[in-house]
């Protein structure tokens, strides 16, 4: 199956397919890995503009795509068997995985393929959701049949057998009888808690942690740093007692270099 045939086969699915460089996992075009397309002639226009790329590696943009992977790493850790482990805790048979569209990384780890139903929320985000196995929702993953100097990503089952996401994948995202680190951040406030925090403002007694909460959601989501700031100084004027200046923006540039982090650790696929 050449690559055009694996295209062709996310795009049908709903998968929004970018380009990487050859043997590369980034797009280095202004946009990273969001210069992604879910129809075939977008990605051949985008192509044209862009020949580099029409013989690279192919990768899905997960933050547009009704997709979520999990990935089982077993290179670096042991994730088949936290995950076996985690199975078995739960009363999941240990073969479910070959139940839905796996793929094989050059390092030998897995990634097992889910469709989000339309109308239903994704799984959240996670890294280390358990020892060496993540839940990938909202970054890029690379894709049959990229190679690497390493290897090739390749299909341990074939696409067809991709099923919709099962509940044991919202469980390991929400940490249901996990052995999750304390450190690993959770949400505080919940998105709903933060539209109140912009119509009433901040709360006393918590105006730091809500502010460094609605900054960092306000990054995670794209929204222009210039903006961002706006909104959080409107915010802090509507709050009973205003956090002073200087203490503002403190909390925004901690939210803002923590997403930078965060994004240069999630993947190097060139967002920025």
């Amino acid at each position: 199956m050449n690559r055009w045939e694996h295209v062709r086969q996310y795009q049908q699915a709903g998968a929004y397919v970018f380009m990487a460089l050859p043997n590369q996992k980034y797009n280095a075009v202004e946009g990273g890995f969001n210069n992604s397309f879910n129809n075939r002639d977008d990605l051949q226009s985008w192509l044209n503009a862009y020949p580099e790329y029409y013989r690279g590696n192919v990768g899905i943009d997960l933050s547009k795509s009704n997709l979520v992977v999990v990935d089982i790493d077993k290179h670096e850790q042991n994730g088949m068997a936290s995950i076996l482990s985690w199975f078995k805790t739960h009363h999941i048979a240990p073969d479910t995985l070959q139940d839905t569209y796996v793929e094989q990384t050059p390092t030998g780890g897995l990634h097992a393929f889910y469709l989000i139903p339309s109308g239903q929320d994704k799984p959240k985000h996670i890294i280390n959701a358990i020892k060496g196995v993540d839940v990938l929702s909202n970054t890029a993953v690379m894709t049959a049949p990229s190679t690497m100097k390493g290897g090739q990503y390749r299909q341990i089952t074939t696409f067809d057998k991709i099923k919709p996401v099962q509940t044991w994948v919202y469980d390991l995202a929400n940490g249901l009888g996990t052995d999750r680190p304390n450190n690993v951040y959770k949400a505080k406030y919940s998105l709903a808690d933060r539209w109140k925090m912009t119509i009433n403002g901040f709360e006393t007694g918590e105006r730091n942690n809500q502010a460094m909460s609605l900054a960092g959601y306000l990054f995670a989501i794209d929204v222009m740093p210039s903006d961002i700031y706006d909104i959080m100084q409107s915010v802090n004027e509507r709050s009973n007692k205003p956090l002073p200046d200087h203490e503002l923006n403190t909390v925004y540039m901690s939210a803002r270099r923590r997403e930078e982090k965060k994004r240069a650790r999630m993947n190097d696929y060139g967002r920025d």
